[in-house]
């Protein structure tokens, strides 16, 4: 029964390269062309204003941080001096 099988499938697979090969060009292409996504560019360039932002946000965090700590730091000079005099 397997070797009837295997006799079927080889039968089967000669038929199709012989019908593939009798066919006409026309008919070997397909009909309609592939077509390829391509997502619109704001879509590209939306993610990578995203990733802008957030850098720019924790910079900011950042700023304002070490600005923060410079005004300290003033402060505190300044009230010494004012204790010195």
């Amino acid at each position: 029964m397997c070797e009837s099988n295997r006799l079927n499938l080889s039968n089967i697979k000669e038929f199709l390269l012989k019908w593939k090969a009798s066919m006409p060009e026309e008919r070997k292409k397909p009909e309609r062309p592939e077509i390829f996504f391509l997502p619109p560019l704001k879509m590209v360039l939306s993610f990578f204003d995203r990733e802008a932002r957030k850098r720019a946000r924790s910079q900011d965090e950042k700023q304002k941080q070490t600005d923060e700590k410079t005004v300290t730091k003033l402060i505190e000079k300044l009230t010494e001096k004012e204790d010195k005099d």
